[in-house]
């Protein structure tokens, strides 16, 4: 979340409906401690129906900085939805390499130590 803004000002709800979309301070909500940013007042709606199925994997950081107990804010363009669960990446050197290469080599080992490592930074 950078600024209270969470997953950088995209619409989380365009994602899993799989085309990612620029938010607008048009159409805004409230969660877990951060701003959400719509493209629309129907997303809108969707997310404040159900905010944990849209809400990102991990605060919205990088899940595979997280699978190392890191918070790493990640590149929104770089992401994966994964059985039903929204999950950022950072892309490192220039853009050139994308951490979720690493994650889709072993996503069940790496979620595991990710949701071990958040669940730690949260308690």
């Amino acid at each position: 979340m950078k600024n209270g803004v969470a997953a950088q000002g995209f619409d989380v709800v365009s994602f899993v409906n799989g085309s990612p979309k620029k938010g607008s301070s048009n159409h805004t909500a409230e969660y877990g401690g951060g701003q959400f940013l719509f493209s629309s007042e129907a997303n809108k709606a969707k997310f404040e129906n159900s905010p944990e199925v849209f809400t990102p994997q991990y605060g919205g950081y990088c899940a595979i900085a997280m699978s190392e107990d890191k918070k790493v804010n990640p590149n929104p363009k770089s992401w994966e939805i994964r059985e039903g669960k929204l999950y950022f990446f950072t892309r490192m050197l220039f853009g050139i390499i994308d951490a979720k290469r690493q994650w889709v080599k072993d996503p069940l080992t790496k979620r595991d130590l990710a949701d071990t490592a958040w669940a730690k930074m949260n308690s």
